[in-house]
């Protein structure tokens, strides 16, 4: 493992990385991140697998431009029958010869080339599984602190709550109201309880998979706050300042981890077309042979010289040339085809941060004031008569609802910039 670590510091370094000019984002660079990102890095078994293939692929570069490994021949030649003697006939002997093959020029370093074109797609699916397990380990952080703070939502809505209970009790003991108040009152309390339960599944479950990423259970995780006691936005999106979209579509078609791949991927199959296209050149063999008699007669000495004839290449070398040639050609294509959804997928994804942006100053903004104005002022003129019960509960609600909103919001814009900066090759965690 430790050896793996070493080729994996040492393929991030050949790597070309993406050029970035703009300062790191705001919602990746939170507390305890990229701290947990890197034993994600460390501890991954997904991750070394990959490198472990690419070590393999490595191996392969020499071992395929190998010559055939020669051939060692011996025996008994002419031996009399049925009385063996070896002296009786001149021409017994006893052979001892070496054979090699030698491939038509040009044919091992195609083979090679090959290897080496495995090597680089190898590597270039190693660095998209290292991009990719990086923005996974990003959502998961966000889902854990998104839980974290319906926590907190939650603990300021229970203390509400109570509040909203006293009230109602107060006003039922005096006769003010009718004790249905005081009922709903506690029922909305029990069943905030029954909130609570499915949050802490939640935050299990989301502990659980930042301990999935990272090989096991270690040392917990220390959840962010996404909001502040107040309520309001802890982790201001807004200051994250997103590239225009022509320098993400530069950086998209230069550094995309994905991209790299499908490439890495037609290069293999154009170098695997050239090994097909010349396997009907004719190959060569080359043989020596000292034959060694008895009787005092001198040994014998041949030299061969052999090629191969390609006559049956109409069904087979040529029809695994064509086959090479339309792989390429498909490898290109998809290749394309592949480079286009991502430019839509960019454009989606900026599109979906921007609007995000968009929401969480509104919400943060506008809606959460509003809704905080309209809950304390429904309890407050509830307690001296001027509005239904109905009316406190609904506000309450909405104040919950639009707090536990903008969380989930601003969680999602975290993951959503992770996924945009793993598309474009974003290596910030570096």
């Amino acid at each position: 493992m430790r050896q793996v670590s070493c080729w994996l510091t040492a393929v991030v370094l050949f790597l070309p990385r993406a050029a970035s000019a703009q300062a790191p984002s705001v919602v990746l660079s939170p507390p305890g991140l990229r701290m947990y990102v890197r034993e994600v890095l460390d501890k991954n078994a997904g991750l070394h697998a990959a490198g472990s293939k690419f070590l393999a692929t490595m191996e392969r570069i020499r071992p395929a431009g190998a010559l055939p490994d020669p051939i060692v021949t011996t025996g008994l030649i002419a031996v009399p029958a049925p009385s063996f003697d070896l002296t009786a006939e001149r021409m017994t002997r006893v052979p001892i010869g070496i054979r090699q093959y030698f491939p038509f020029p040009g044919k091992q370093e195609a083979r090679t080339a090959v290897a080496r074109a495995d090597s680089t797609l190898s590597s270039s699916m190693l660095h998209a599984t290292e991009v990719g397990l990086v923005a996974a380990a990003v959502g998961a952080f966000y889902d854990l602190a998104y839980t974290n703070t319906a926590v907190n939502v939650w603990n300021v809505r229970v203390t509400l709550a109570d509040q909203t209970v006293q009230v109602a009790q107060s006003r039922y003991e005096t006769g003010a109201v009718p004790q249905t108040d005081l009922l709903r009152a506690q029922l909305r309390r029990a069943e905030l309880e029954e909130e609570r339960r499915h949050i802490e599944a939640l935050f299990t479950s989301a502990e659980a998979q930042l301990d999935a990423l990272r090989g096991g259970a270690a040392d917990p995780i220390s959840p962010i706050a996404l909001l502040d006691p107040t309520g309001g936005v802890a982790l201001d999106v807004s200051l994250d300042s997103l590239t225009a979209d022509t320098t993400l579509a530069s950086q998209l078609a230069t550094a995309s981890p994905i991209l790299r791949v499908a490439n890495a991927d037609v290069n293999r199959a154009d170098r695997t077309a050239r090994v097909h296209a010349i396997a009907a050149r004719p190959d060569f063999v080359v043989s020596v042979e000292s034959g060694f008699r008895f009787g005092g007669n001198e040994p014998l000495l041949t030299a061969l010289i052999g090629v191969s004839l390609p006559v049956w290449s109409g069904r087979k070398q040529a029809p695994a040339a064509r086959a090479a040639e339309l792989d390429a050609v498909g490898a290109r294509q998809r290749y394309e085809d592949l480079a286009t959804q991502l430019e839509g997928e960019l454009r989606s994804s900026v599109a979906k941060l921007r609007g995000l942006q968009a929401q969480v100053r509104q919400t943060d903004e506008e809606i959460i004031p509003l809704a905080n104005a309209a809950s304390t002022s429904a309890l407050q003129r509830y307690a001296v008569g001027d509005v239904q019960f109905t009316t406190v509960l609904d506000t309450q609600d909405d104040l919950f609802r639009a707090r536990l909103r903008l969380a989930r919001l601003v969680a999602d814009y975290g993951i959503s910039r992770a996924r945009l900066a793993a598309l474009i090759g974003e290596e910030w965690y570096k």
